[in-house]
């Protein structure tokens, strides 16, 4: 089934229960087709960007003390390994086909 999910407010305040729900699961799968895990540089910037907008009160210095460096290191790598394995994937397909 073709949906479009280009929906305006009236028309999803129109739907019932149980419209809406087949609605945002059918956008939610179509959506989930298109992801790709983010580079180890947007990751970084990212988590910057979440702590500096926690926490605009403080100075620059006191507003990355608490950021865990590891963590975001850690899921940056993750990330790439993960677009490295799609990148693997989408040739090994193509050199298939």
């Amino acid at each position: 089934m073709m949906m479009t999910f280009s929906k305006t407010d009236e028309e999803l305040k129109r739907m019932s229960d149980d419209e809406l729900f087949e609605y945002l699961d059918a956008k939610a799968l179509h959506l989930k087709q298109h992801i790709a895990p983010l580079s180890s540089y947007q990751t970084k910037r990212f988590a910057h960007i979440g702590q500096a907008i926690s926490k605009n009160d403080k100075g620059t210095d006191d507003m990355f003390e608490k950021l865990d460096y590891n963590k975001v290191k850690e899921i940056a790598d993750q990330h790439d390994k993960m677009g490295k394995d799609i990148l693997i994937n989408k040739i090994k397909r193509k050199n298939n086909e």
